[in-house]
Parts: structure tokens; sequence; C-alpha cells
């Protein structure tokens, strides 16, 4: 190895492009919520017939508050998407604070996982009617903590320590 270079690592290269596709997949829904929440605080019912006024004025509030939700949701997975499309950058580059902010990210994301499994495993025991869809859902959270398991442990493997370091 030559001295001022530094060979990427595989896995680095990996996560960098999962971080990519991630990123994007983040930008369009992050996108498709604000248009969906910018349509649903648009929506008025005064022209509809078959509404009464009193259900229209009722419906009103409800429809503005879906809105504002989508386009709060909507813009923070925007936001998120961006990062990770950054990151991914970053990744690339061998900048260190982007393993950084991936280690950080990573364990976000088991935290989001874990309380995935939370919540399924408390929705099963209440609606026992579909279990085999929530067993489903508490099975790909499961995959997806050990994929960020693994992800975690990499980052702080020697080679790839060594990648990040600054020269």
């Amino acid at each position: 190895m030559q001295s001022g270079t530094k060979t990427r690592p595989l896995g680095v290269t990996i996560i960098a492009i999962l971080a990519i596709i991630g990123g994007i997949l983040l930008v369009f829904g992050g996108l498709s919520l604000l248009v969906f929440g910018a349509f649903f605080s648009a929506v008025t019912f005064e022209d509809q017939q078959q509404l009464q006024p009193q259900e229209a004025s009722e419906l009103q509030p409800l429809t503005q508050f879906f809105g504002g939700f989508g386009i709060a949701i909507g813009a923070i997975i925007l936001a998120v998407g961006v990062g990770y499309l950054v990151v991914s950058y970053g990744l690339l580059k061998g900048n260190g604070w982007a393993r950084m902010v991936a280690v950080v990210l990573t364990i976000v994301a088991i935290v989001v996982q874990l309380a995935g499994v939370i919540s399924s495993s408390v929705l099963s025991q209440s609606l026992p009617s579909d279990l085999e869809a929530l067993a489903s859902g508490i099975f790909a959270h499961i995959i997806g903590i050990a994929i960020n398991g693994v992800i975690l442990y990499y980052l702080y493997r020697p080679n790839v320590k060594a990648y990040f370091a600054k020269a």
C-alpha cells in the first residue's frame, strides 16, 4: 500500500451502497408524504353535496390535522434520506465523521426495530386474529436487527477503523 492512499474495505462499499439505496427510498417516501399531506391540507368539503354542512365542518379539521401530520413526517423522512445520501458519500471517501454518523444511525435503527418487535408482540396479544402476519412482521424486525448488528460490528473492526482514521 502506498503512503497517502487508503484501500476501501469491501464491507464499507456495501454499507455505502445500502445507505444510497435507503437514502433514495427515504427521499421518495418523504416527498410522497409531503405531496400527500399537502393534498389533504387543501381538501375542502364545502362543495360536497353528499355531506351536510355540519359534517363538512367536522371533517375539515380532521383533514387539516392529517395533512399537517403528513407534511411533518414527510419532511423528517426526507431529511433522513438526504442524510443517508450524505453519509454514504462520506463512507465512500473514508471520512471519519461518516463512520461515526453511520454508527449512530445503525444504533438508532436497532432501537427502532426493537420497538417494532415489542409493539408487534403487544399487538399480537391484543389482536389474535392475524397472528401469521404479525409473526412475519416480528421476524422481519429481527432480521433487520441482525443485519444492523453485523453492520455495527463491522464498523468497529480494526481494518475499518484504520480506513477511517485521519492520515
